[in-house]
């Protein structure tokens, strides 16, 4: 890039690998809003807005909520230069980080194949302690011990090839419910796909209705769950909450 040279909304979306939709969204909140507009009003954006898109990117990569990202980017004290440089210390910690569970995904593999035992501890190899440790204690609240110890045996029973089947379902599941999105929650096509979405989950355990409303309401609270559903749509989280909380109230009558 060129100090002179701005691009328009299209251009910048295809350069950076983000949606048109998704920078119009940006400008809406006040993330990145365009260096000027054109003579027709449409955004242009400069090198300045390209390398503030960079930083947003990368903490949106480190699993900052845009609500934080702002809050960071919009400190008097913020600097790009150290900030980069702090994403790269996280970025390589990361990357350490993913190299163990890609060790883990392989041993699985091998394990699902049948060439080499793997014991349960070493499913979680490559999550932090802390992590392992708090995810099992909020499952072991939520549910309790049968439930949960019933989630890993139906986990280890299912299988490399339906793992695969099943987790490509619920991403077309994922994609259609984002396409179906401005008709609403209540539509009909979203509400048969949270059925399908709700029979997948029996894949993992068996869920009680109270069980699936609670964790509806969890994708929109939870910032792990809302990280994962930005990666489909900015207003995915909330979509999907709503969307269940539907779906178990049609159930109840």
């Amino acid at each position: 890039m060129t100090q002179n040279i701005t691009y328009a909304t299209g251009e910048l979306a295809r350069l950076s690998g983000v949606s048109v939709r998704t920078l119009q969204y940006y400008d809406k909140i006040g993330l990145l809003k365009p260096d000027s507009y054109s003579v027709a009003g449409y955004r242009r954006y400069d090198e300045t807005a390209a390398l503030r898109l960079q930083q947003i990117l990368f903490y949106r990569e480190l699993g900052l909520e845009l609500s934080g990202i702002h809050r960071v980017m919009e400190n008097p004290g913020f600097n790009t230069l150290a900030a980069l440089e702090s994403h790269r210390k996280l970025l390589e910690k990361k990357a350490e980080r993913l190299n163990k569970l890609l060790n883990t995904v392989d041993t699985t593999i091998a394990k699902l194949k049948g060439e080499r035992e793997m014991e349960i501890k070493d499913y979680y190899k490559g999550f932090s302690d802390e992590e392992v440790e708090s995810m099992r204690r909020e499952a072991r609240e939520k549910y309790g011990e049968k439930t949960v110890a019933d989630s890993e045996a139906r986990v280890m029973a299912m299988g490399k090839e339906k793992m695969t089947v099943v987790q490509a379902e619920f991403d077309n599941i994922y994609r259609a419910i984002v396409a179906d999105m401005p008709k609403g929650p209540k539509c009909a096509e979203v509400q048969t796909r949270i059925a399908r979405w709700r029979e997948l989950m029996e894949n993992f355990s068996h869920y009680t209705d109270e069980m699936i409303l609670g964790l509806g309401q969890t994708y929109s609270a939870d910032d792990r769950f809302v990280a994962f559903y930005h990666n489909y749509h900015e207003d995915m989280p909330g979509f999907m909450t709503r969307a269940i909380e539907h779906y178990c109230a049609c159930r109840k009558k």
